[in-house]
């Protein structure tokens, strides 16, 4: 191994060579870089921020294992451990944005990138799977107000896999807060703050903090800080656990940070939107000044500083590949199943489960043929059964996608316990149909806020094999959704083997410390 002051050291791929480098090697030279002496005078290292324009490389080897819950409906905490490992490699450019009249050391809370290179090659389970961006959401904007950070394109929008893959567990718009706030030599030892573990973990919040900070060296040209500890924390209301070691090199003359090592080793809980998992990974970052753009535009975009977030810009592009439909919906909205002949999806607000909406694909209709608004109802209420107290509402419509939309909303009584179902019926003039129920108790009306508006108005229907494979030929009268409304029906998980929850059946609830029986989320149904 080479190792001078003026290149990172090149480490050798695997973990175990990893760790000992970040533990033992020193970026000391005798020829390259004169060390300051420890009698002298403490230094400020501090970001000059003259330098807004930067090319980023990240490179990312994640190994270990992925926790799972046998059966979502009954607990998450029996799991299945699954193995993993990924190799993720970005390049982009970022561009940081200050409103006008603000000191250069102020923290960037928007930003503009543009990847030339995002993208993941995972084998999870001896299932390999490779995600990158497209080229219609390569441009992108990083708003930094909330942590993590919210990225979206003003051109398209992501998909599932694709803001999976933008999560990343470390933030280059934030390493700078890692340097010291005061003056300092050689030797001296400081904690990074909670605020800026935040940011460059792109974590929620800090819980338990015991990362400590070591000046290893300051050179006339460059400053090197080791980084080690324990870290508590959350995201989006999940619990973390990390364990992390590194080191972090200052440019003096660029004044900024331009190389982090990090082995960090996570532990998270399972949530209910993403499963848990305990994973080390090896991260190194690499951040060059540019002179002049590539990929961004050469004029910045004009930024509303007092603006909120666009919220027309989050959503996400929902897919299921085996019923070949897709919808934006707001990001909150994650896919948690998708087999051949049905998928779930769940809004997830802070790791609550708010309300689940099932798709099923239904038998296909003689061309021209549609199913009555009528008898829509009548099978629902019939469905529902006695839980059944009101039909809210009943409406028909032709979406933006030119489909043909049977909405109905119907309320419900179980154990005493106000329940709400909404159930979509979509169809084209071909024939294809597919059915969409949502599911929640009675106080997540508010919270829910109107979703099925958005999904009657932008699910569209995708030619694939798999949604091919999944239609058949009905008779020419119309007839109740086969496998959708009845006994395991519209509202059920579509997870083969497993028991399936109904609209008719009971519902698993909770007594709150008032007395008060609640339904947890839209997966109590059952």
């Amino acid at each position: 191994m080479t190792v001078n002051d003026n290149n990172p050291p090149q480490f050798k791929p695997d973990r175990r060579h990893f760790l000992a480098a970040l533990a033992g090697v020193s970026l000391t030279s005798a020829t390259a870089s004169r060390p300051l002496l420890a009698a002298e005078a403490k230094t400020t290292l501090a970001p000059s921020g003259k330098n807004d324009l930067v090319r980023v490389r990240v490179e990312m080897d994640v190994k270990g294992n992925v926790k799972v819950p046998e059966n979502p409906l009954v607990s998450r905490t029996s799991q299945v451990t699954v193995p993993i490992k990924s190799d993720v490699v970005f390049d982009y450019e970022e561009r940081y944005r200050r409103p006008d009249g603000a000191a250069p050391t102020t923290d960037i809370k928007y930003a503009e990138r543009f990847y030339h290179t995002a993208q993941s090659t995972s084998t999870l389970n001896r299932e390999e799977s490779t995600v990158q961006l497209r080229e219609s959401v390569r441009q992108t904007i990083v708003r930094r107000e909330t942590s993590p950070e919210v990225i979206y394109s003003s051109d398209d929008y992501f998909t599932h896999e694709e803001l999976g893959l933008l999560r990343t567990p470390i933030c280059s718009v934030g390493i700078d807060q890692l340097l010291p706030t005061t003056p300092v030599a050689p030797g001296d030892k400081y904690r990074p703050t909670d605020a800026a573990l935040i940011s460059v973990l792109n974590l929620s919040g800090v819980d338990v903090n015991e990362v400590t900070a070591e000046i290893a060296e300051i050179a006339t040209d460059a400053a090197t800080i080791e980084i080690k500890g324990n870290l508590d924390g959350s995201v989006e209301g999940v619990p973390t656990k990390l364990r992390l070691v590194g080191k972090l090199r200052f440019d003096r003359e660029a004044g900024m940070c331009t190389w982090l090592a990090m082995a960090i080793h996570e532990t998270r809980e399972i949530g209910n939107a993403e499963p848990g998992f305990d994973v080390a990974a090896t991260i190194k970052l690499m951040r060059q000044p540019m002179d002049e753009t590539v990929g961004l535009p050469k004029t910045p975009a004009k930024v509303a500083w007092n603006a909120p977030i666009p919220e027309d810009r989050l959503f996400v592009d929902l897919q299921s590949r085996h019923l070949g439909i897709g919808a934006l919906m707001d990001r909150r909205w994650r896919m948690m199943s998708d087999v051949t002949g049905s998928a779930m999806m769940r809004l997830i607000e802070n790791d609550k489960s708010v309300a689940q909406c099932n798709f099923r694909s239904l038998a296909r209709l003689k061309p021209g043929q549609q199913w009555t608004l009528e008898a829509f109802e009548a099978e629902t209420k019939r469905t529902i059964g006695k839980p059944f107290t009101q039909m809210v509402e009943a409406d028909q419509r032709l979406s933006a996608q030119g489909l043909r939309v049977l909405r109905l909303v119907a309320d419900g009584m179980v154990e005493g316990v106000p329940i709400r179902w909404i159930s979509l019926h979509f169809s084209d003039d071909q024939g294809r149909r597919v059915l969409a129920t949502f599911t929640m108790s009675g106080n997540q009306v508010a919270a829910f806020a109107g979703t099925d508006a958005q999904l009657a108005d932008s699910l569209r229907m995708l030619e694939t094999e798999s949604a091919k494979a999944v239609a058949t030929t009905a008779s020419g009268s119309p007839q109740a959704p086969a496998g959708s409304l009845q006994g395991g029906g519209a509202d059920s998980l579509a997870d083969p083997g497993q028991e399936t929850p109904s609209i008719a059946r009971l519902p698993r609830t909770k007594r709150s410390g008032s007395g008060n029986v609640e339904v947890q989320s839209a997966s109590d149904l059952r």
